[in-house]
């Protein structure tokens, strides 16, 4: 596994401690698919000056799910040549659950 495969998995690996967040990938097909790779990794970038991540959220507030995506990620790249790098959470969609779960909003007047 490359430098860049590891960084990636490490940082899926963050992610998943957050829940009400997943990766955005560009298909519906499951990981375990035909395809010989991973899709999850698809969502994360990987440039020397910056590391985006792309989710979709399944839960909401989004600013406190984002600020522990951020914390989780940052600690898994602590020690890592890419610990400098600024992180960028890029929300690319909300599930509809989210919605239905989150008892703050209400259709009432």
């Amino acid at each position: 596994m490359n430098p860049a495969t590891e960084l990636a998995r490490a940082v899926l690996t963050a992610l998943e401690t957050i829940d009400g967040l997943r990766p955005s990938t560009p298909s519906t097909v499951p990981a375990a698919s035909w395809v010989p790779w991973d899709w999850d990794t698809m969502a994360v970038d990987i440039q020397d000056e910056l590391l985006s991540v792309r989710v979709v959220a399944t839960r909401l507030p989004l600013p406190a799910l984002l600020r522990q995506a951020h914390e989780a990620i940052s600690s898994a790249l602590a020690g890592t040549e890419w610990a400098d790098t600024p992180l960028r959470l890029v929300v690319t969609d909300v599930d509809r659950a989210a919605f239905k779960r989150d008892s703050h909003h209400t259709n009432e007047p």
